[in-house]
């Protein structure tokens, strides 16, 4: 994951990862998949299909599990949106950008995620997943010039 190096004087005011709210529709798929993929199991055990095959279903239901919640898990837990009292970091994996308060000129709340409007562009740009979003909204706010 990428870091972010503080300039000096710069100090962190806020640290958010994305809410786990955002990780419902992964969570019900991976127990949707899990019950499927056992029911047929279960039926392979009762009829006595033979053991190579059982072992291959529950071989693929593993790899989906894991490509279906585990890697948007991962991906999630990654992101990261920093507020210092020079300026808002926005790391996603590798990349981070970087957005300092002498170009923003507004910060909203938008369903879930945060506007922000820098200058320069005709519409605010989007975060979507911001953690605790007001208290951001708040702490932008108080440090635009």
């Amino acid at each position: 994951m990428a870091k972010i190096r503080l300039g000096r004087g710069e100090v962190v005011l806020a640290d958010m990862a994305p809410p786990l709210r955002s990780l419902a529709f992964p969570f019900l798929e991976l127990i949707i998949l899990t019950a499927l993929s056992w029911m047929l199991i279960g039926w392979m055990d009762s009829t006595g299909v033979g053991a190579d095959l059982r072992n291959l279903v529950v071989l693929i239901w593993a790899v989906l599990a894991l490509w279906r919640f585990l890697q948007p898990v991962i991906r999630l837990r990654r992101r990261r949106f920093v507020v210092t009292n020079k300026r808002v970091v926005v790391m996603q994996g590798r990349s981070v950008e970087s957005i300092p308060f002498v170009q923003i000129r507004s910060a909203h709340r938008h369903r879930g995620g945060l506007n922000i409007g820098v200058f320069g562009y005709a519409q605010p740009v989007y975060f979507p997943d911001v953690g605790r979003t007001k208290r951001v909204e708040d702490l932008i706010r108080r440090q635009l010039p």
